[in-house]
């Protein structure tokens, strides 16, 4: 396909996605009936879009949008970034822009300060990793007394880049993953800390020009480490992508990819097991769990609520035999999901709806005990204007989920795009658990959240400068 074929594609696959949309006012119907279509259409947007990238040669993306066009935004504020595809999508009956992020999918960037990852050595050694609006990765530390940016290996030529997820072993052993722009395609982004400084370590890009991404990364140990996103083939497939540390270089495994797949998230519980979850295109989009059992990477059958619309975007172990996973689910409306791993099948266990939500979605979690986890994310409120966005925590306490208040700075939806969203989450003890993401206040860069738990109370901290 030429660049002009490839250029003429794209414009026309995002003509198509405009002329399909309902109109900006609520259309209940049309959103029951048309929902699971529109979610497939996204990830043949991001097919396409990555062709044009990559065509291009340009520095930013072709935007691509998987519903109608935003209104102007007023002045002195910054449009909203687009829905990525594998991401939780906000409710299909609001008028309002999807929140500020800039976690997924390569015609969606936008330079945001955000954090995105979370990884706890101890109380005095957590590392935090997201993206800056230099259009570079953002690496803090907190060192048990304050938050400080460390400078990130940003990879030669990049155009943008950033980091999604972080997992350390400790002092000195830390993997960071993401991807970046080079102008010509998107690669798959993996640095190490040594104890002294952040490299790049060079990591396969197997979609090529079409384009690779990594989400999630979890370590064993020196020697073993997992990093799993998704890579683009040319034409429409969409396959999933895990790569290993082999405590010499990171290899490409082979992992299953059910029809157009992809993986958000992966955690380990020693070098002969892991999961990863995510989601795939069969007849509708579904969870998707993998696990590898010391050989090879095989699915794993776990609940389908509703039988469409479904996405895990995070995964936690709980031992050596117990796991838990987060997303969302719902034809209409995005709700919380969460499924739990009980040694012998994924089961779906009830998460608690925010008071006066229409949506909501889980994008972290995180388990120190059986009897104590965390998982993040977001909601919205509907209002008489546009939906406002909030910060979503739930606690696992051994017996249920219950939410827990946490502060949302970003303000209310009379002044959109103030929002306030969780992307990551991390638990040290009962008493002390930290939660990052972001917020904007009037500011076209958005603002950095970090959250921490003192055992009675959610409380924001400064974030490192």
């Amino acid at each position: 396909m030429s660049i002009n074929d490839e250029r003429d594609f794209a414009e026309r696959l995002d003509g198509a996605l405009r002329a399909s949309m309902p109109s900006p006012a609520p259309v209940e119907g049309a959103l029951r009936k048309g929902r699971a279509i529109r979610a497939r259409r996204r990830i043949a947007a991001a097919v396409a879009a990555a062709a044009a990238v990559a065509a291009i040669g340009v520095g930013v993306p072709i935007v691509l949008r998987a519903g109608p066009a935003p209104a102007p935004p007023a002045a002195g504020r910054a449009p909203a970034t687009v829905h990525r595809p594998g991401q939780a999508s906000p409710p299909r009956s609001f008028r309002g822009l999807p929140p500020l992020r800039n976690t997924s999918g390569p015609f969606s960037w936008v330079s945001v300060n955000q954090l995105n990852g979370l990884a706890a050595v101890s109380a005095q050694d957590i590392w935090a990793v997201g993206s800056a609006a230099t259009a570079k990765p953002l690496i803090e530390h907190w060192n048990g007394v304050a938050w400080t940016q460390v400078p990130a290996a940003s990879p030669p030529g990049a155009k943008e880049s950033l980091l999604n997820s972080v997992a350390a072993t400790g002092s000195s052993s830390a993997w960071a993953v993401g991807y970046y722009n080079n102008g010509h395609a998107i690669k798959t982004l993996i640095e190490r800390w040594n104890g002294r400084a952040w490299t790049q370590v060079p990591s396969p890009s197997p979609g090529g020009a079409h384009g690779s991404f990594l989400y999630g990364v979890a370590a064993a140990g020196q020697s073993s480490a997992w990093a799993v996103g998704y890579y683009l083939l040319s034409g429409s497939a969409v396959k999933t992508l895990i790569e290993r540390w082999n405590g010499h270089m990171w290899v490409q495994v082979p992992s299953p990819s059910p029809g157009d797949a992809r993986l958000n998230g992966v955690a380990a519980a020693g070098k002969s097991s892991a999961r990863a979850v995510g989601l795939y295109f069969g007849p509708s989009m579904r969870p998707l769990t993998e696990r590898w059992n010391g050989r090879a990477w095989r699915v794993v059958t776990s609940p389908n609520p509703g039988g469409c619309c479904n996405a895990l975007n995070a995964v936690t172990t709980v031992g050596e035999s117990g796991a838990w996973a987060a997303g969302n689910t719902g034809k209409t409306f995005d709700e919380a999901l969460i499924e739990r791993w009980n040694g012998r099948a994924w089961k779906q266990v009830t998460s608690p709806r925010p008071d006066g939500s229409r949506g909501s979605t889980l994008t972290a979690i995180a388990a120190g005990s059986p009897a104590n986890a965390w998982a993040v994310g977001y909601y919205y409120a509907d209002t008489k204007f546009e939906p406002a966005v909030f910060t979503l925590t739930e606690r696992w306490n051994g017996r249920s989920w219950r939410q827990v208040a946490s502060p949302s700075p970003g303000g209310s939806a009379v002044h959109l795009p103030d929002q306030s969203l969780l992307q990551a989450v991390c638990t040290i003890s009962p008493s002390d658990a930290w939660s990052a993401g972001s917020y904007s206040s009037g500011s076209p860069l958005g603002k950095i959240l970090t959250e921490r738990w003192n055992g009675r109370t959610w409380t924001p901290l400064p974030p490192g400068h």
